[in-house]
């Protein structure tokens, strides 16, 4: 549904008596049906200068109608009782059953409600139970999130329409930024930042008698809707629906990923009714504090609500597994005065065993303080993003002996925030006083030649870490420029066909210097071998984009489950750009690191296992022009 401004919809319906419990005073059991059935027209109330909208329900949007008799309450009995109405078109409204006015011309009193609970209300009770969710990026999940009452009394048999206004009982936040010193607005909103709003407490009860919402529970991380557009020199466009409650700078915040890190910006003091609205404008400014500014003030639209504005002075502690988008790179970095303490890796974990774990997840591994290596034998499973057992919270441990792991398994759904102690290890009970100030940075492999600087994202596969792009460098690592050839066979150089994004190198130019970033090498055949272990042999896995085959048959899966992220850039045979779209090939060194062996590595659209393939051109004493992914060493 068009939560902003929903409704202006027309809708008939009918459906059998509906018997209550009996009551001493006029109750359903002493009226009969008539035969004139009930139609209903419906609108929302509205403000003046709203920004909003749209003001009609959806195809597939379900709402439910009680009425009641005279003298009667929601909680004594119902006349109708939680009836179904489906809207098809926007405007009219099919109903699960038909229903008629009472005879004698005795009055009704409905009232209606959006979106549809199955479960209605219990017996003797006039409260419903009522959330949001907490990822509201999509338009259905925020059209889910509202909630929307009509009322109307004492109507009597008619054929004109009912009509129901219907009214807005939750609360909305709309974020906006605005940049800070030295901060230019195009170049934020081409950054998109995701934003995360902490702390909401999202489940409730409405009482439709007394028009209150109580019991608030469940706090909640919120992934708002919309996307940044620029108006009247700051970006606008995010909006999130939640309860009304009381927000303060102690419990709640909003965390902004801008550019690889993680800001915070701490909510400022709010106490949001029902049906009103606020802006939270925050000052977004580059710097070594991790603090943003925020303010928070009134729009039109919902009621309107005044706000306050907020020092933002506390330092980062809780980590808001929410917050992290992955986009830049499969890997974020904590840091703690400055030095790598833990990483949080969106990986897949694939068991040997047909009994064990096997997903895509997000895992937590401390960085041992020594080594600056990650430590294997003591990660934390934070989300399981392919499963809905819970059993997240157990600790992972990678075996030294092969490529398999085991895991302990915990009882959560997910670990949704946590803080992190001094030594990088995860403390997942909220409050700790152990729990150290942290920064979080999205981790990327920046390679620095001369005046090149490249930055490359990063995935974890089992025990190694793989760039997720192949190299696209034009110089050795100490700077020396690199020839651009379009025949091979003349010389080390690099291949870059027109109109791509794709660089290829001959064999001559990996033998002839260092390619890799310093830290990452070019892997060796073992390497490989290792990877493609991990993935039980099955690269469809790693393989990403749309591949085809040289002749007739079916293109094999693609899932790019790893993260890997191989697309079918083609190689560089001779004089011309050769097989995109069909294969992939990459270069490998023997055991000693030094040497190009007879056959690398390639990847084809017919097949999902790695297919070796000569490293020379044929009948040539010269190399072929692959693509070159590294491997950290």
């Amino acid at each position: 549904m068009n939560t902003n401004n929903k409704l202006l919809a027309y809708f008939a319906i009918g459906c059998t008596l509906l018997i209550a419990t009996a009551c001493t005073k006029t109750t359903v059991e002493t009226i009969k049906q008539g035969d004139v059935p009930i139609h209903f027209s419906a609108s929302l109330k509205t403000h003046v200068l709203t920004k909003l909208t749209e003001t009609t329900f959806e195809a597939g949007d379900r709402i439910g109608l009680f009425a009641l008799l005279p003298s009667t309450t929601l909680s004594e009995q119902r006349y109708i009782d939680n009836l179904l109405l489906e809207t098809e078109n926007g405007t009219n409204f099919i109903p699960e059953q038909i229903v008629y006015y009472p005879e004698d011309n005795a009055p009704l009193s409905f009232i209606a409600y959006y979106p549809y609970r199955k479960e209605g209300l219990a017996s003797g009770v006039s409260s419903l139970p009522i959330s949001v969710q907490a990822d509201q990026s999509t338009k259905e999940s925020l059209s889910q999130s509202d909630f929307l009452v009509a009322k109307k009394e004492n109507i009597t048999s008619s054929e004109e329409n009912v009509s129901l206004e219907f009214e807005h009982k939750l609360s909305k936040l709309n974020i906006s930024l605005i940049p800070g010193e030295g901060e230019d607005l195009a170049s934020i909103l081409a950054a998109n930042p995701a934003i995360i709003v902490t702390g909401i407490k999202t489940e409730a009860s409405y009482d439709f008698e007394n028009n209150t919402i109580s019991s608030l529970q469940v706090e909640k991380d919120i992934i708002p809707y919309g996307t940044w557009n620029e108006d009247a020199e700051k970006l606008i466009g995010k909006e999130l629906i939640i309860l009304p409650q009381a927000l303060d700078s102690q419990h709640q915040s909003i965390i902004l990923e801008w550019n690889g890190k993680i800001y915070t910006c701490l909510m400022p003091d709010i106490n949001i009714g029902i049906g009103q609205q606020c802006e939270i404008t925050i000052e977004v400014e580059q710097q070594q504090s991790e603090i943003l500014n925020g303010v928070a003030g009134s729009i039109t639209g919902w009621d309107d609500i005044e706000g306050g504005s907020s020092n933002n002075q506390q330092a980062n502690k809780v980590i808001h597994l929410s917050s992290l988008s992955f986009s830049s790179s499969a890997i974020y970095q904590i840091y703690r005065q400055g030095k790598p303490i833990a990483e949080i890796c969106k990986e897949y974990l694939i068991s040997g065993d047909p009994d064990g774990l096997t997903s895509r997840a997000l895992v937590h591994y401390p960085i041992n303080s020594a080594t600056q290596k990650i430590d294997l034998q003591n990660g934390t499973v934070l989300q399981l993003l392919d499963t809905e057992e819970a059993i997240c919270g157990g600790k992972l441990s990678w075996n030294t002996d092969d490529e398999g792991f085991t895991y302990q398994k915990g009882d959560k759904d997910i670990v949704d925030k946590f803080y992190i102690g001094e030594d990088g290890n995860i403390i997942q009970e909220i409050g700790s006083l152990s729990a150290v100030d942290v920064n979080l940075i999205n981790y990327q492999l920046r390679d620095i030649r001369g005046q090149e600087v490249i930055n490359y994202p990063i995935v974890k596969i089992g025990k190694q870490h793989w760039m997720q792009e192949d190299l696209r460098t034009i110089y050795y690592q100490d700077g020396t420029a690199m020839t651009l050839y379009d025949d091979t066979g003349l010389g080390a150089g690099y291949f870059h066909p027109d109109e791509t994004d794709v660089f290829l190198y001959n064999g001559e130019a990996v033998l002839a210097g260092e390619l890799a970033p310093r830290g990452w090498k070019i892997p060796t055949t073992q390497d490989w071998e290792e990877l493609n272990q991990y993935i039980g042999q099955d690269v469809s896995s790693i393989k990403t984009g749309t591949w085809s085959v040289f002749a007739d048959g079916e293109v094999a899966s693609v899932t790019n489950f790893t993260g890997l992220s191989i697309y079918p850039q083609g190689i560089w045979l001779n004089e011309e750009y050769s097989s995109a779209g069909k294969i992939a090939g990459y270069w490998a060194l023997d055991e000693t690191g030094e040497a190009i062996p007879e056959e690398v590595i390639f990847f084809t659209g017919e097949s999902n296992e790695i297919v070796p393939s000569p490293s020379l051109v044929n009948s040539t004493d010269h190399y072929k022009a692959l693509s070159i992914r590294c491997i950290a060493e």
